[in-house]
């Protein structure tokens, strides 16, 4: 159960999406052709369009999955709140739309069959092929992303900066709004600030203790108002930290994580973010 629950990378960038389903889709045409199986090798009419169109049916089973139901329920399909028990899960519906796809595209060729029946056949041969390849693909590529980024966390571990926060820089942050008044603070103070659409809360200490405020502010903005402190540090599209709080790396399958000091939240960390940022 703690596997399942173990941290695991979202696809998100379409151009992947689109490759992984027209590899998925060119893989299944060539392996019915190859290896003939189920009773492909039958000799039919037009026999190659038809197995082709179970490769096109596998490309927008993998499509529907990965491009619309990200959109239908966007609360589940949140990449800081992946984890291996859900794509598992979207896995699964991934077979479910494919053998729907599927029995779909064999029903519109043999006309003479029950079109539920056919169903129920795709999804058990479409289960039967893709489970274990799902299962231990899942296990290899958490295992390997876990290994190279908890490797990578020790490595920017072993270059935080061991000097003290410097308590004599004050900083000025300014709201879109001109007329409000800027917020001033030291810079020791400053902790991170986390982006929310239009707006950015700005987390500070205040008195030793962890505050925050929320402004009418771009994340871009800020990290240009504080492009001359070299400790500030954009770390993820969503979080601009200050270095010197850093108390921890840490590292999974999905990304790098941040420990701030006197913060309680995870701070996540996307690729680009190196140990030249130390």
């Amino acid at each position: 159960m703690q596997w399942l629950n173990s941290p695991y990378p979202l696809l998100q960038k379409a151009k992947y999406k689109w490759l992984f389903a027209l590899l998925s889709g060119l893989f299944v045409f060539v392996f019915l052709i190859v290896f003939q199986p189920f009773g492909a090798a039958q000799s039919i009419a037009y026999k190659y369009v038809f197995l082709a169109g179970f490769g096109v049916s596998v490309f927008l089973g993998v499509a529907a999955t990965y491009f619309i139901l990200p959109k239908l329920f966007r609360d589940f399909f949140r990449p800081e709140k992946w984890t291996i028990a859900k794509e598992i899960l979207l896995q699964f519906c991934c077979i479910l739309i494919i053998s729907a796809f599927n029995s779909l595209h064999n029903y519109n060729w043999w006309r003479d069959i029950d079109l539920y029946q056919n169903f129920i056949i795709f999804l058990k041969i479409t289960t039967s092929i893709g489970i274990f390849p799902i299962i231990g693909l899942i296990f290899f590529k958490e295992r390997t992303l876990s290994k190279r980024n908890i490797e990578r966390a020790q490595l920017l571990s072993n270059r935080l900066p061991i000097a003290a926060v410097e308590e004599t820089i004050t900083v000025q942050i300014q709201e879109e709004n001109v007329k409000a008044s800027p917020i001033v603070m030291q810079l020791s103070d400053f902790v991170y600030a986390q982006s929310e659409g239009n707006y950015v809360t700005i987390f500070y200490l205040e008195d030793s203790t962890l505050s925050r405020k929320l402004i009418r502010l771009s994340l871009k903005q800020l990290e240009i108002q504080l492009e001359n402190h070299s400790q500030i540090k954009r770390c993820h599209r969503s979080y601009l930290i200050n270095t010197k709080h850093i108390m921890a790396i840490d590292g999974n399958a999905r990304s790098l994580t941040i420990q701030l000091d006197k913060v309680a939240t995870l701070i996540p960390v996307s690729r680009s973010f190196s140990k030249a940022d130390f």
